[in-house]
């Protein structure tokens, strides 16, 4: 859940509104996989579902606008915030319960 946190998607509040980047979810779950790459079949999983989520809109950007970066691509897609926290709590979730998991194997 940190990483949610770090790219905006909990926030104190508790309330999640508006849109987030999709690259900047999947950013995230390659950072995951790249950082703990046991569990790189969860978070490949969670990209498809991240590409396949409903789509919020696409922002078209001007090739001079303040907002684009040399080499950036025109278009963002936009994903529904609440969707992609929701993402994130199940891969929390999936992640723990495979290391209960490995935990009780190792025991027995």
């Amino acid at each position: 859940m940190d990483v949610a946190r770090s790219i905006g998607l909990v926030v104190s509040n508790g309330t999640v509104a508006g849109t987030i980047d999709q690259e900047k979810v999947l950013g995230a779950l390659v950072e995951l996989t790249e950082n703990d790459p046991a569990h790189a079949d969860l978070y490949a999983a969670a990209a498809e579902h991240v590409r396949s989520a409903r789509s919020a809109g696409m922002e078209t950007h001007e090739a001079n606008s303040s907002h684009m970066r040399p080499g950036a691509d025109a278009t963002t897609q936009l994903r529904y915030r609440s969707e992609m926290v929701d993402l994130f709590t199940d891969l929390a979730i999936d992640v723990g319960l495979r290391l209960h998991n490995q935990a009780l194997v190792a025991s027995a």
